[in-house]
């Protein structure tokens, strides 16, 4: 199931992978669509010398309100989003 990331969570200096971790559990998600803040504040909790993840626990991370040529060069990029023809 395709879910967005609830507004609160990836939106401070307090974010925690193991917030995001159980949410997903939680909700039983298989698809995290989060916005272009929650996904830098998201990438800023990863090792520094990785490109951003593009997936967290074998889930798609998709970012539909980045740049579509800052979506492409991270990976990110969803072909099959809505308005895409």
């Amino acid at each position: 199931m395709k879910k967005a990331l609830p507004e609160k969570m990836f939106v401070d200096d307090q974010s925690r992978l193991s917030a995001l971790r159980s949410w997903v559990l939680d909700q039983g998600v298989t698809e995290i669509e989060m916005s272009e803040r929650q996904f830098w504040n998201f990438a800023g909790l990863q090792p520094l010398a990785e490109k951003p993840w593009v997936t967290f626990m074998g889930r798609q991370v998709r970012v539909p309100n980045m740049p579509e040529d800052a979506q492409k060069c991270l990976g990110v990029y969803d072909p099959q989003r809505p308005g895409v023809i």
